[in-house]
C-alpha cells in the first residue's frame, strides 16, 4: 500500500523509542525486513492527522521513513528518498 510522503510501500514494524517526559519521542532501532536496525541519527519530526512521523538515518546511512500512529500506537515504516539532515 503506498502512503503519501513515503517512497513505495510501508509495513508496520516494532520500534525500539525513548519517550521523553516532556512528550517527546525518539526512535532508537527499529525492524525491517526481518532485522533489526539501530538508528544513527533522527532528521526532520512532523504530524500528519494523528501520527508522529520520522526520517531516521539507520546503520550503514540507509535513510528511512517512521510513522507513529497516535490512536492505535501502531509503527510503520518505508525506505525513505528525502535527505535525513
Amino acid at each position: 500500500m503506498a502512503v503519501d510522503g513515503m517512497s513505495g510501500t510501508s509495513e508496520t514494524t516494532a520500534v525500539e523509542a525513548y519517550f521523553s517526559v516532556a512528550g517527546e519521542i525518539t526512535p532508537r532501532r527499529f525492524t525491517w525486513h526481518g532485522s533489526t536496525l539501530m538508528i544513527e541519527g533522527v532528521g526532520r519530526r512532523w504530524r500528519e492527522g494523528s501520527e508522529r512521523c520520522f526520517t531516521v538515518l539507520a546503520a550503514g546511512g540507509r535513510p528511512f521513513e517512521l510513522r507513529l500512529d497516535g490512536e492505535t500506537l501502531r509503527w510503520r515504516v518505508s525506505r525513505s528518498v528525502v535527505p535525513v539532515c
